[in-house]
């Protein structure tokens, strides 16, 4: 098994750089089922990438990394909550990233995950607000 960089899983699905699309698609054949590692911290800018800078919509993005996280050539650290989280994803104002680590939080045993980040704290539990004068 391989671990991939966030900069190959983009390059996946990129046309306007066909020469690294293609060689990123060649290597991951190349490696066959569950042969590529897929970090959280990748998929975390994976996704990130996705909105920001290829500027794609909520939905677009949540089905490029759900394509990551369905396919046999990837093992993903911490499937279960990546699922959970692009679940929350597609239908919640935060980003991929804060329902991701509220996810593995959560898995962790936390109770809630803290913050000061307006849009996750609109989506409620697991996210709480960080308490004045703490």
């Amino acid at each position: 098994m391989i671990g991939l960089d966030t900069n190959v899983l983009l390059r996946l699905g990129d046309d306007q750089e066909p020469g690294q699309r293609d060689r990123a698609r060649a290597l991951v054949r190349s490696q066959g089922a569950n042969g590529c590692f897929v970090n959280a911290i990748v998929l975390a800018e994976f996704a990130w990438t996705l909105t920001r800078s290829y500027r794609l919509s909520r939905r677009d993005a949540a089905a490029r990394i759900a394509v990551i996280l369905e396919s046999p050539e990837f093992v993903v650290a911490s499937l279960d909550e990546a699922s959970r989280a692009v679940d929350r994803f597609r239908h919640g104002p935060a980003d991929f990233a804060d329902y991701f680590l509220a996810e593995i939080n959560g898995s962790a045993g936390c109770a809630t995950t803290a913050t000061f980040d307006s849009d996750a704290l609109k989506s409620g539990e697991p996210f709480a607000a960080v308490p004045t004068g703490a």
